[in-house]
This record gives structure tokens, C-alpha cells and sequence, in this order.
């Protein structure tokens, strides 16, 4: 009896929350619909936009008809942004459900209408929509042949943010299909229309998927380049989901070049955001089963995934285990919006975990499942990576013939699509086990496979300009603030001059006064061309100090965070009672960091020695941007040493620059080069 009444009280709670949800839902919607009664313009479009994605859970008759007035109002009055939004929030509802046949009809729909009333331009979101849908069905042939359609569409009306729409859709599909040279192509072409024409959103989207495509390339300077230019827009608008995005895929780099410190720090701080998110949402009211929230948990579930993986690297198999699970457990749960990518993705992490931790049938079986799913969607690079992992299996199984079946055929799909890393790991797994089977002539040979390709990915140059490109993305954060802040001190300095005008007047008047009782005109003309000259010379001076102290200042800075950074990695080490002291210095010597950038460091120098660089570059048209900073630090006398200091390289990196700039130079072994570079 107990059991029954339970499961009613059960059943009566779930209905009042559920009716809670939609009475907080319909209250919204008036409000909105209040609202929209006076809104004009893009307000209204996008009050339309909000009022079709609300309706189109419940209502899909009211969400066309909103549909379709603001359809009408971003067609007439050019709302780029708010006309392709319109078409997400019509197939919402659709989409969050996976009813991918259905959607691609009720845009079949939306299609009509744009013919019938002429909308040119929701012609072809229509149809660019259509192909999205056929994406998530996997159906890679329409959907690129839908992009296609609309893409000529747009051309036909010369409609740029259309366009570029097009070709960043299909850059999505050639990336998920790993024609990874195709979808390089399609980014590059949206990015440059996206810039042109100053769609900044769209801009930092286009770099996202330029740095995404980088790291399947296993270029992962440019990987980092491109996504922290697309943070650094996200932050700036405080968008957090794409701050997340950006943040995973910074940690994901660093989990390719073995980083693992790195790669946990940048996975926590995105799991947080998603954590922080879901936390407004429901301060704010809105419940923590809105759609939102669906889409903040598979947020949360990757995040997990990506700590187990860090986990996984560094041998803790039960951190990595609790995580993995969390994450397959949240986006198998029945209201997740996961895809069967997203899924397998954890399957395939969590099966090498239970390899790990000796489980071999369930680690096969989950390898397995996540191998079917991959080979179906065309995900060759991961689709390799399950072959790894169950050759692993059946390495630690001792069935060396099936192991070295798997890891032959992961190494051919790596093959076939050039993915180095997984190039490099199938490499170095065929080396242990032919060195297991004591061939080792077999050995060997892959085993210089692995050296080869090891040290063209993670080699020190790429590590120290990932580095180098942080460390400036962090300078230029603080740039940022410090600009604010110059505008308060600008303030300040106005008064301080205006004191200074007044009292200099005053003083001037006066010397005037006592000028004309000493002295006649002419002495007081012929005293103040001195003293102009004399300033001229002093300013002169103060130029040359200050090239040479923004040297200082910059070696300084290198320095304070170099320290920060050893302090910081070595956390773990010192004692509990020491970790708040060493945290409070490390925060003090960031804070104490001075800025100074290299254009303000060219900009004194050009002031001190005008003719140097277009002297240089007459007779020397072909140095690289990095031999003319070195030129300019070498004419200040600079030693090699503090060049390496400044340009964050080794001593022998400088060396090396050096004699190819004696070559470059036209230098015979018995010149000085400071003495020539002090000629020009």
C-alpha cells in the first residue's frame, strides 16, 4: 500500500511541475505578446522571432503564423541576423525531439511561402536549412546538394551574409565528412566575406571553425591562433556559450601536445561556465527543464567527457571512470539533445578507460558500438581512434594477430585522411607490439615512423608559440582594461593642465615683466631658440631611454611570468598551508606586470632612427618580419642573449637568425654585423 501511494504522490508532483513549467511558460508569452504591440522595428523582429520558438513546443500553428510575419518584416527591412534566426526557432522544437523528416517538411512549407511572396533571401535560408536537417540525418549527398541550392540562390541576388552563410554550412558538412582541404576552402571564403562586410558574429564563428578544422590537421599553432581570435569577440560580448567552446577546444589542443595541466585547467573553466549558466537560469525563474538547459547539460556532458580523458592521460583511471560515466549516463538520458556522434564520443573514452582498469568485455563492447556509429556517420578520425582502442583490448589480451588487425586498419584511416596524431599513435602502437613479438627489425621501422611525425607535431617551436600567442591574447585583455582606465586619467590630467596653464601664464607673464627690465628683445628671442634646442635635444634623449626601457620592461614581464607560470604548475607540490601564500604571489606578480607592446616599442624607435627601416627594406626587400625586429634590436646593441629574453625563443634560436641574416645581408665572415647595421 505504501509502494502505491508513493507512486501517485509521485505521479501528482510530476503533473504540478509540469504544470508549473507551462504556466510559467504562458505567462512569458503574454508578456511577450504585450510587448509586441508597440515594438517596431528589429525589437519587434526579434520579439517575433522569440514568440515562434516559444510556440512552435506547443502551438505549431501560431508559431508559423508569428513565422511568417517575421519573415515578411527582416525581408523588407534587411535583418540578416534575425531572417536566418527565424528558421531555427520554427524547427526548435523539432529539432530538440530529433524529428529531422518532420522539420525538413515544415520548412518544405516555410519554402512556399518565401516563392509566394518573392522573399528572395528566405528562398534560400530555406533551402540552407533543409540541407542542416539532412546533415543531422547523416544524408551528406543532400545536404551538401540543399547548401549548393542556396549558396546559387544567394549568388543569384549578390546577398553577402547569405553567402557566407552558405559557405559556412558547407564548410561544416566537408569538416564532419573529414575532406578537411574542402572545408578549409568554404571557411575561408565566409570568413572573408564575413570581414569585408563587418558581420563580426559571424566573422569569430567562421574562426572557430577554421581553428576546429586546424586541430583535426594537427596544425595546432594555427588551431590556437584562429579560436583565441574568436574568444577574444565572445568574451568581449559575453556570449558564454561559445566562451565555452572556445575554452574545450583550447583544452582539447592541449591534451594533443600532452599538456595536461593546461588542458584540465581549460576543460574546468568551460565545465563552470555551463554550471554558472544553468545556475541563472534557474535564479532567474525560467526552471531547470527549458531547452536551455538541455542544451547547458550536454554541455556539461562534454565537459566531463573531456576530464575524463585528461584523467584517462595521466593514468588516474577512477577519476577518469567517475567522469566518463557521468557523461555517457547525462547524454543518454532520454530529454538529452545529444547526437550519435556526441554519444559515441563517450562510449569510445569510457571503453578505454574500462580497458584500462582490466573490464575487456564491456570495454569491447562499448569500442564496438561507438566504432558502428562512427563508420555509419562517415567519422573517420574517430572512427580510427575506436580501432586503437580495441587493438588495445587485445593487446593487453595477448591476441597479438587481432590487435595488430585493429591497429593496421586504424592506421590506414589515418592514412587516408592524413590525420597525423592519429598517424603518430598508430605508429607507435605497431612499434610496442612487434616489440612484444620480438621482431624487432618490424619495430623499428615504425618506430622511426612515430620519431618522425612525433617531432613535426609537438616539437618546442609549436609549444613555445602557443606560448607566445596566450601570453599576447592575455596582453591584449589587459590592454583592454587599461584603456578604460586611461580614460579616467586623461580626466585627471586635463585638470592637472589646465593648473598647469593657468600657473605657467601667470609665471610667464611675470618672467616677461622681469625679462624687459634685464634685457632687451633681441637676448630674449636668441635665449628662447636656445632653450627650444635644447628641449629638441632632451626630447631626443628621453626617446632613446624609452626604446630601451620598453626592452626592459618586456624582458621584466617575461620573466614575472615565467615565475607565475612555474609557480603555478608546481602548486600541487607545496604544502596546504603554503598554497594560499603562493596563490597570493602569484596573483601579485601578474598584477604587477608591466605592459608594452611591440608596435609601441617600432613606433619610439622609428621616432630615434627615422631612416633605418626604409633603408633596410630598400636594400633588403626579402627579410621576414622577425629578422627586421632582430635588425632593430641588434642596431640598440642588444646581445643575443636579451633578444632571446624579448622574443620569448633560445639563445641558439637567435644564433641560427643571426648567421642566416649575415647570408641575407651580403656579410663576409671578417664584418661586423652591429657596425653594418649601424651604417644604414
Amino acid at each position: 500500500m505504501f509502494s502505491i501511494n508513493l507512486f501517485w504522490k509521485i505521479i501528482l508532483f510530476t503533473l504540478i511541475v509540469n504544470i508549473s513549467f507551462a504556466n510559467d511558460r504562458l505567462q512569458e508569452i503574454n508578456g511577450l505578446e504585450k510587448e509586441l504591440v508597440s515594438a517596431k522595428g528589429e525589437k519587434r523582429a526579434e520579439i517575433l522571432n522569440t514568440l515562434v520558438n516559444k510556440y512552435s513546443f506547443f502551438d505549431s500553428i501560431k508559431s508559423f503564423n508569428y513565422f511568417k510575419e517575421s519573415l515578411l518584416l527582416c525581408e523588407e527591412e534587411n535583418y540578416d541576423f534575425n531572417e536566418n534566426n527565424v528558421y531555427i526557432g520554427l524547427t526548435n522544437y523539432l529539432d530538440i525531439c530529433k524529428e529531422y523528416n518532420k522539420a525538413i517538411s515544415l520548412l518544405e512549407k516555410a519554402l512556399k511561402f518565401a516563392v509566394d511572396n518573392k522573399c528572395n533571401k528566405a528562398i534560400g535560408y530555406a533551402y540552407s536549412k533543409i540541407g542542416h536537417f539532412y546533415l543531422k540525418m547523416n544524408n551528406y549527398s543532400e545536404a551538401v546538394k540543399y547548401q549548393n541550392i542556396a549558396l546559387n540562390k544567394f549568388l543569384e541576388i549578390n546577398y553577402n551574409y547569405g553567402i557566407a552563410t552558405a559557405y559556412e554550412r558547407l564548410g561544416v558538412i566537408y569538416m564532419i565528412k573529414n575532406d578537411f582541404t574542402e572545408a578549409l576552402r568554404n571557411y575561408y571564403l565566409a570568413l572573408k566575406i564575413n570581414q569585408k562586410s563587418g558581420f563580426q558574429r559571424e566573422a569569430a564563428v567562421s574562426l572557430y571553425h577554421i581553428g576546429l578544422t586546424e586541430l583535426y590537421l594537427s596544425n595546432y599553432n594555427e588551431a590556437v591562433n584562429y579560436i583565441l581570435k574568436s574568444l577574444k569577440y565572445w568574451e568581449k560580448i559575453e556570449y558564454a556559450p561559445n566562451i565555452w567552446n572556445c575554452n574545450e577546444l583550447i583544452g582539447n589542443i592541449f591534451i594533443k601536445l600532452k599538456d595536461y595541466e593546461q588542458a584540465l585547467n581549460y576543460h574546468r573553466i568551460a565545465l563552470e561556465i555551463r554550471k554558472n549558466t544553468i545556475y541563472k537560469t534557474i535564479k532567474l525563474g525560467k526552471g531547470s527543464g527549458d531547452d536551455i538547459d538541455t542544451v547547458n547539460n550536454l554541455g556539461m556532458a562534454y565537459s566531463f567527457n573531456n576530464i575524463a580523458e585528461v584523467f584517462l592521460n595521466q593514468g588516474q583511471y577512477d577519476s577518469a571512470y567517475y567522469y566518463a560515466s557521468k557523461s555517457l549516463k547525462m547524454k543518454e538520458w532520454e530529454n538529452s539533445i545529444a547526437s550519435l556522434n556526441d554519444i559515441a564520443n563517450s562510449q569510445l573514452n569510457f571503453g578505454n578507460i574500462l580497458c584500462c582498469l582490466n573490464k575487456y568485455d564491456s570495454a569491447v563492447y562499448l569500442l564496438k558500438k561507438a566504432a558502428e556509429t562512427y563508420k555509419n556517420i562517415e567519422n573517420k578520425t574517430s572512427f580510427s581512434e575506436t580501432q586503437y582502442g580495441l587493438g588495445k583490448v587485445f593487446l593487453k589480451l595477448k591476441d597479438y594477430h587481432k590487435a595488430k588487425s585493429y591497429f593496421l586498419d586504424g592506421l590506414n584511416i589515418a592514412k587516408e585522411i592524413n590525420d597525423k596524431n592519429n598517424l603518430k599513435i598508430g605508429y607507435k602502437l605497431l612499434s610496442e607490439l612487434f616489440a612484444k613479438n620480438k621482431n624487432y627489425k618490424k619495430s623499428l621501422e615504425y618506430h622511426i615512423l612515430y620519431t618522425e611525425i612525433k617531432d613535426s607535431v609537438l616539437n618546442k617551436t609549436n609549444l613555445s608559440k602557443i606560448e607566445e600567442l596566450q601570453i599576447i591574447y592575455e596582453i591584449e585583455k589587459k590592454e583592454h582594461k587599461i584603456k578604460q582606465q586611461n580614460v579616467l586619467i586623461k580626466h585627471k590630467q586635463y585638470k592637472y593642465k589646465l593648473t598647469l596653464i593657468i600657473g605657467s601664464f601667470l609665471l610667464l607673464i611675470a618672467s616677461i615683466i622681469i625679462f624687459f627690465i634685464i634685457n632687451s628683445r633681441k637676448q630674449k628671442e636668441k635665449l628662447l631658440q636656445k632653450e627650444k634646442e635644447n628641449l629638441k635635444k632632451e626630447l631626443e634623449l628621453n626617446n632613446r631611454d624609452l626604446v630601451f626601457n620598453v626592452s626592459k620592461i618586456y624582458t621584466k614581464n617575461q620573466v614575472i611570468n615565467k615565475v607565475a607560470q612555474t609557480l603555478t604548475k608546481n602548486n600541487i607540490y607545496f604544502k596546504q598551508a603554503n598554497v594560499g601564500i603562493v596563490n597570493d604571489i602569484i596573483s601579485e606578480l601578474r598584477n604587477n606586470i608591466d605592459e608594452t607592446s611591440w608596435k609601441e616599442f617600432e613606433s619610439y624607435f622609428a621616432k630615434v632612427h627615422g631612416s633605418f627601416y626604409k633603408s633596410l627594406d630598400e636594400h633588403f626587400p626579402g627579410l621576414s618580419k622577425t629578422e627586421r625586429k632582430i635588425c632593430a634590436m641588434l642596431k640598440l646593441g642588444m646581445s643575443s642573449k636579451e633578444i632571446a629574453a624579448i622574443t620569448v625563443t633560445s639563445h641558439k634560436s637567435i644564433d641560427t637568425t643571426r648567421y642566416r641574416l649575415r647570408k641575407k645581408l651580403g656579410l663576409t665572415h671578417n664584418e661586423n654585423l652591429f657596425e653594418f647595421l649601424n651604417k644604414l
